[in-house]
């Protein structure tokens, strides 16, 4: 005699019957990580090549602001596709305005940055934004779902 189980009831738990689903997450997690931290290093070391021309300030800022931004733009339209548009747009251009300027920051005290300085705060800067797209996207989906629960 078989006994009938509710159609709401698993006997399998959710992490067991999912896996694909969590690995997916996770490569998309370590590739959002790996992209910010890319477009950190590679603005940041175009900001830094900018500085070892020896021109202006101004024109140095200017023209390096230029430079990274294209570059952040290039890099989020190649991987565009991979993890999706918004996902790589929007962190992306903070970290290729706010990452390039700390070496501009630097200068501008006097303390001249070696390119292995500038990858260190590229790859941080990135790091940092990572982290602060996780714990907001946490606390939204926390909010919305005492907004509107599901039961």
């Amino acid at each position: 005699m078989m006994t009938r189980v509710a159609p709401h009831v698993h006997l399998i738990p959710a992490a067991a019957r999912r896996p694909r689903g969590n690995l997916r997450a996770l490569l998309f997690k370590t590739g959002d990580l790996l992209f910010l931290a890319a477009v950190g290093i590679f603005t940041t070391l175009t900001m830094h090549g900018m500085h070892q021309f020896g021109w202006n300030l101004a024109i140095t800022c200017l023209a390096g602001m230029v430079a990274a931004m294209v570059v952040q733009m290039l890099m989020a339209f190649c991987i565009a596709p991979l993890l999706g548009s918004i996902e790589t747009m929007t962190p992306s251009m903070v970290i290729g305005m706010i990452s390039p300027m700390s070496v501009c920051t630097l200068h501008m005290f006097g303390c001249d940055s070696d390119c292995m300085i500038a990858m260190l705060a590229g790859a941080g800067s990135g790091a940092i934004m990572y982290t602060f797209v996780e714990f907001y996207a946490a606390r939204v989906r926390r909010t919305l779902a005492r907004a509107y629960p599901t039961r």
